[in-house]
């Protein structure tokens, strides 16, 4: 049996990382406050504070190709910061080929007999082909 799902990586790992990042997109580039990237990005003050001092979500780390698409995210969400918009572009830059080598890295390593696993990519070779050679 496996130790974890995909999905619980991704839930665990990802999507804490890539809160992360947009936090620190809004606050040291974007020059908003914590407080204020908290409510645009509908997340605790905590959580924010958390993530600006290592205590969460510091598994991770981005390409810098992942990172441009979040600053392109952190623009439609200051412009208009619906729970659709922010649900949708964090379930966008999931959806990366990136993100998802990093997902399945996370996976393999901490679930048993995973070598030869496909799965975070199965259905998506034209997919994943067409993010590669745009991020090569």
């Amino acid at each position: 049996m496996f130790q974890n799902m995909p999905q619980e990586i991704e839930v665990k790992y990802i999507l804490p990382a890539i809160r992360r990042e947009f936090s620190k997109i809004l606050v040291r580039e974007k020059k908003y406050s914590q407080k204020q990237a908290a409510k645009i990005l509908d997340i605790t003050e905590a959580a924010v504070s958390q993530y600006f001092n290592s205590r969460r979500a510091k598994e991770v780390v981005f390409t810098e190709d992942v990172i441009q698409e979040m600053r392109n995210s952190i623009d439609k969400l200051i412009a208009n910061h619906s729970k659709p918009i922010i649900i949708g572009e964090i379930y966008r830059i999931c959806n990366l080929t990136t993100v998802r080598q990093i997902l399945c890295g996370i996976h393999k390593a901490k679930s048993k007999d995973l070598e030869e696993c496909k799965v975070c990519f199965e259905g998506c070779e034209s997919e994943c082909e067409i993010q590669l050679i745009k991020t090569a």
